[in-house]
């Protein structure tokens, strides 16, 4: 576990309902290549905010890093719509790739 890792963690622990230091924390494992650990801290992140669009469009990069094509095409189009919704072009724009490229 890095330093990051390990202070966000700690961060956490002291405030485990800071729905800031979760996603903080999910963005320090996926950076780290630990998608299943994100993923489900990314899911937690969810469940306070379900139209989260960075956290919609992490959850589908880490089923993509996973191997989960089905779910991450899940998580791609429900990016789209909110990332549609909310005016965010470029978030937009990558989730839109990245189900081309699940698509082949």
């Amino acid at each position: 576990m890095t330093d990051k890792i390990s202070a966000l963690v700690e961060k956490l622990n002291e405030n485990p309902g800071n729905r800031f230091h979760r996603y903080n924390l999910a963005q320090a494992l996926f950076d780290s290549g630990e998608y299943q650990k994100a993923k489900l801290e990314f899911i937690s992140c969810l469940e306070h905010s379900k139209d989260w669009m960075m956290v919609l469009l992490f959850v589908a990069k880490c089923d993509l890093a996973l191997g989960d094509i089905n779910n991450a095409k899940i998580y791609l189009n429900k990016t789209i719509q909110v990332a549609g919704e909310q005016g965010h072009d470029d978030p937009l724009l990558e989730a839109e790739t990245l189900l081309q490229e699940c698509r082949g």
